[in-house]
């Protein structure tokens, strides 16, 4: 094994020669990162742009279908399921199809609960705030163990903090299980239907995920001396004052870009958190202006808007692990189009949407410069390949 250098608050552990076959991967097998920063504004890395985005378009066929029967039949669902199929491209995105679809299987069916729960316990602000801040608290604590668990993490959260932004009635909330959790399994679908015919390739079985190991991790780490724990009660908290405040300033239609954009740029290392700021706030002003140009423009056409959200759902996955800000334009962009077709106007809630952000990105960098990692503060791990490596 290969000890990397000492980043600022955390220590690397990699294998020396990447695993045959997982070249351009960011992850090994087991879900490791092998690397995490986002590039500067006018960089590109670490992936490289084409095989990323080539990957892209191939996890946004499930949306491309959903969004057809969503909008071609103006079904109840209304751009549920496409947005459920969305969410669930996230986790194990960078892995051969096989142990992609493991990954969107397991979490199918917490990202349909999750929404669920989203709807019930938007009912009050406190019920609000109390639910996304416990959930993203275990979603921050994923990241001691592996960065691809994280992801998982976050996505189920980002599915929570959807469903409470909608401000349904707690009738809605079966048929959000349902809508949500079929979107999800879209993805798995696809993923084991590209296994079969195109991708026969599979995790390395001396790599593979150790359920063993994932507990060693998230018992290691039940410490504020662990940069994961600090971490966790960090995003929680932060993640439960933005609903707070979308609540209190009665921003009802637009006010969950608050805790969406704590969820897009908080990480457990300053540095990083704070590069994502500028990156989220340069990303959202190209998006929400590009985005809000093309709903006025589409607005009624249902194929065009079907064609723009594919495209935007590709990019999103694709340029996610490429450039950050163009990744958040891409999302955006999905966010607001998506928006239009449930009726909410494109650029007279402009202004709401770009607040939402700046209170978003406030919160964020409140949260770390009230509470830091002390210096020295490590993941812990009982086993020396485990305990979050990434780089």
């Amino acid at each position: 094994m290969l000890t990397a250098a000492r980043t600022t608050t955390f220590q690397v552990t990699l294998p020396a020669v990447a695993p045959e076959g997982s070249e351009g991967r960011l992850f090994n097998a087991s879900g490791r990162a092998r690397q995490l920063y986002a590039s500067p504004l006018f960089a590109i890395g670490p992936s490289e742009p084409g095989p990323a985005i080539r990957r892209g378009f191939l996890l946004s066929v499930p949306i491309a279908l959903t969004l057809a029967l969503e909008l071609g039949f103006d079904t109840e669902s209304a751009g549920a399921i496409a947005t459920a199929a969305l969410l669930n491209g996230f986790p194990g995105m960078d892995a051969p199809a096989k142990a992609r679809a493991g990954w969107q299987a397991a979490s199918a069916p917490l990202i349909g609960v999750a929404a669920a729960l989203g709807i019930l316990s938007s009912q009050t602000g406190p019920t609000a705030a109390l639910a996304l801040g416990l959930l993203g608290l275990v979603a921050g604590y994923c990241f001691c163990v592996s960065l691809r668990l994280a992801i998982v993490g976050l996505t189920v959260t980002l599915a929570m903090l959807i469903a409470q932004g909608l401000f349904l009635p707690a009738a809605d909330a079966w048929p959000a299980l349902a809508y949500a959790t079929l979107g999800a399994l879209t993805q798995v679908a696809w993923s084991l239907l590209v296994w079969l015919v195109t991708d026969r390739d599979a995790d390395e079985p001396g790599e593979a995920w150790s359920g063993r190991e994932a507990v060693a991790a998230l018992r290691a780490n039940l410490s504020l001396e662990s940069q994961s724990a600090r971490h966790a009660v960090r995003f929680g908290l932060a993640l439960a004052v933005g609903v707070a405040a979308y609540r209190l300033l009665g921003m009802d239609d637009h006010g969950y870009w608050i805790p969406l954009t704590i969820l897009f740029v908080m990480r457990p290392e300053r540095g990083e958190t704070d590069h994502r700021l500028i990156l989220r706030a340069a990303g959202t002003v190209i998006g929400l202006l590009v985005a809000s140009a093309i709903a006025e423009v589409l607005e009624g056409d249902d194929l065009a808007i079907g064609v723009i959200l594919t495209v935007a759902a590709a990019l999103s996955f694709g340029l996610l692990t490429v450039q950050y800000a163009l990744f958040t334009a891409a999302i955006t962009t999905f966010v607001v189009v998506i928006s239009t077709t449930l009726g909410q106007p494109a650029f007279q809630t402009i202004d709401e949407r770009a607040t939402g952000t700046v209170l978003g990105i406030f919160i964020a960098f409140l949260a770390w410069r009230l509470w830091s990692n002390p210096v020295g503060t490590v993941d812990l791990a009982s086993q020396p390949n485990m305990g979050g490596a990434r780089r």
